[in-house]
């Protein structure tokens, strides 16, 4: 299905023969679910809507977006208050006690100075399939109705299309997407047409287009396949517009973080190899 900002899937987009014998059929994947601390949940059932206030959200899906809000946009001190889980099994216990950089999780924080700020780290794959259900998680848990959302992920060359030759591109490099609200600029170019938005990052700025929501989206195109110490600074002009400006500082280590985040990564490619 194809959406302004890119191809996403419907919900059922699974094709069965009526036919199909059952025991053929391949294993239904579990429906994601939004796990809130117990200190959350005590404070949500204070609230009427049931909803997490928020005026700034910052979803950073992928290794070099996360890398990047964990050295730059976490400066405050921010608590774990929760975690979006696909199943419930060994691969993914309901649990937000795994908070390494490397941990294949999607937690939530909120800052402690400014409880309506809310960054959220994807550091796991979503299948298309489930893309959808991650996107209504989000929008029907927390009151973004009123917040400045900003989104980061990475994507390979590859696929994009420039009038340029892809050996002769100046990667990494920065693209953006809008939503109509959102009326400050970009600090990049707008993403060209005919590339779009694929998977969870598309899900997300859809619906965040539907329901009118000031959004925006920053995508680095990098031509290395392996993590790299560029792809992760790619981000660095964000950090001078709006809203991410609004909720960070300087971080005087953040050249020593950045380094020790690249050895652990290494080390967890090292034992899975």
């Amino acid at each position: 299905m194809a959406t302004f900002f890119g191809e996403i899937l419907p919900i059922t987009s699974r094709a069965v023969d009526d036919d199909e014998d059952d025991e053929e059929a391949m294993p239904a994947q579990c429906e994601p679910i939004l796990h809130w601390s117990k200190r959350m949940r005590t404070e949500l059932e204070k609230i009427p809507d049931k909803k997490v206030p928020c005026s700034n959200f910052v979803m950073s899906i992928g290794f070099e977006a996360n890398a990047f809000t964990e050295i730059y946009v976490k400066q405050f001190n921010y608590e774990l208050v929760g975690g979006i889980f696909t199943s419930l099994g060994e691969e993914d216990q309901l649990t937000l006690s795994n908070t390494s950089p490397t941990d294949k999780t999607c937690y939530i924080y909120r800052c402690h100075s400014n409880p309506s700020i809310l960054v959220c780290q994807c550091n796991r794959h979503v299948s298309p399939e489930q893309s959808f259900q991650w996107a209504q998680l989000l929008v029907d848990n927390i009151d973004l109705s009123s917040a400045y959302i900003a989104v980061l992920t990475a994507s390979d060359t590859g696929g994009y299309c420039s009038e340029v030759p892809t050996s002769d591109l100046d990667t990494p490099f920065l693209r953006a997407l809008k939503t109509e609200k959102f009326v400050a600029s970009p600090v990049c170019k707008i993403l060209e047409q005919p590339n779009m938005l694929t998977g969870l990052p598309a899900q997300l700025m859809t619906f965040f287009q539907v329901l009118r929501y000031k959004a925006v989206i920053y995508v680095c195109f990098k031509e290395n396949k392996y993590v790299d110490i560029l792809d992760v600074k790619a981000f660095m002009p964000v950090l001078n517009v709006t809203p991410i400006k609004d909720i960070t500082e300087p971080n005087k280590n953040a050249e020593q973080m950045l380094r020790d985040i690249m050895e652990l990564h290494a080390v967890n490619d090292t034992l899975y190899m």
